[in-house]
């Protein structure tokens, strides 16, 4: 079928994961997909590892047209500073830089575009280019948890997000794994000629969380082994018939909190809040979704990579103890560091640090 029939047949996906080569034919499928709505009429934010912005935009406008309404990039590399691509890409669009071993770093400034963009009346694309390269910088069971909060955070907005990978690249297990997070399966031919909808899930193909009888797993062992071993549970509760999304944590964490609503409550509309409530703020990951340290990490790249220890214990509902615990462990891993400053400690992310607080023999 042709790139209109397919929209058509896929129309009403919010996520929808797009069988591409890593060739400028693949790039410019997953442009012809993005382009399904007048520019005026869309925001775009683009997540890009290997690509840059500024040659992104140039294959847009050779290939599509005008720019979106407003677009956003989160450039996943470390190799340049953000006012760098500012200086050579349009005055509208603006870019994040991020790292790109450091998938937190995607979710927060993408979930607050999504946060925002609904308030102008257009409509919300995400474009994730590509999920191979992802895989090069973070195991599998971590990409597919991370996956997991950002298409329900897509859902929940009423967005439309697609995500290129190259199913030459990656063994069947892998790509029908990932198959099960999303809405929608298209292919395109290495040509870009050719279009076609696959099957969400292939029971034919293994997924890895196949068991004997007689093995016993208990619930530690579930939450540190990722979302293969649970994949059965996963998919259970992310596609049951009253579409749900799973309650059930896939990490480490068995706290709750008595006052936010469980993701089931949330998926497909804004999250709600009330006076009371002292949880983490609304545009981070969902929580069920993350480890404890994860959760203190995406508290401190929200505040711009320092809090207070007393607000951390104040956001999380955490004991004083529990946080002093699970701060001491993140130290102990050179993932933070803290400063006493009079009664209380300051926590800062490793590279967040005022330089006074440095030793003066290191480099």
């Amino acid at each position: 079928m042709n790139i209109q029939e397919l929209k058509e047949e896929i129309q009403g996906a919010s996520n929808v994961l797009v069988l591409a080569p890593l060739t400028p034919t693949g790039n410019r499928a997953c442009m012809e997909l993005l382009a399904s709505a007048s520019p005026e009429e869309t925001n775009l934010t683009a997540v890009t590892y290997t690509q840059p912005p500024n040659q992104w935009i140039d294959d847009w406008w050779e290939n599509i047209g005008n720019l979106p309404n407003e677009t956003k990039f989160i450039h996943a590399s470390g190799m340049a500073e953000s006012k760098s691509y500012d200086e050579t890409t349009p005055e509208n669009v603006a870019t994040t830089v991020v790292d790109p071993t450091d998938p937190m770093e995607i979710i927060v400034p993408l979930s607050e575009y999504l946060e925002k963009w609904p308030d102008n009346d257009k409509q919300t694309f995400i474009a994730v280019q590509t999920l191979t390269v992802l895989l090069e910088y973070i195991d599998f069971d971590t990409a597919f948890r991370y996956l997991h909060i950002l298409t329900h955070r897509v859902q929940a907005v009423g967005a439309i997000g697609y995500y290129q990978i190259d199913p030459d690249v990656h063994d069947p297990e892998t790509i029908n794994t990932l198959k099960t997070l999303f809405d929608a399966v298209v292919e395109v031919t290495d040509d870009g000629t050719e279009w076609t909808t696959t099957p969400t899930y292939d029971p034919d193909i293994p997924t890895g969380d196949e068991t004997t009888d007689d093995e016993a797993i208990d619930d530690e062992a579930m939450a540190s082994s990722g979302p293969l071993s649970s994949f059965a549970t996963l998919v259970s509760d992310l596609f049951s018939s009253d579409g749900d999304a799973s309650a059930e944590s896939t990490t480490e964490h068995t706290e709750t909190r008595s006052n936010e609503p469980t993701i089931a409550e949330t998926d497909g509309k804004s999250r709600e809040s009330t006076a009371t409530e002292t949880t983490v703020p609304e545009n981070l990951a969902d929580e069920e979704m993350l480890t404890d340290e994860e959760q203190i990490r995406s508290l401190l790249i929200q505040y711009g990579g320092r809090m207070k220890q007393a607000d951390i214990t104040a956001e999380t509902s955490w004991s004083k103890s529990t946080v002093s615990r699970k701060l001491s462990k993140m130290e102990d891993d050179d993932e933070i560091t803290r400063i006493q400053v009079g009664r209380g400690n300051l926590v800062f992310l490793n590279g967040s640090e005022p330089e006074a607080s440095k030793s003066p023999f290191e480099a």
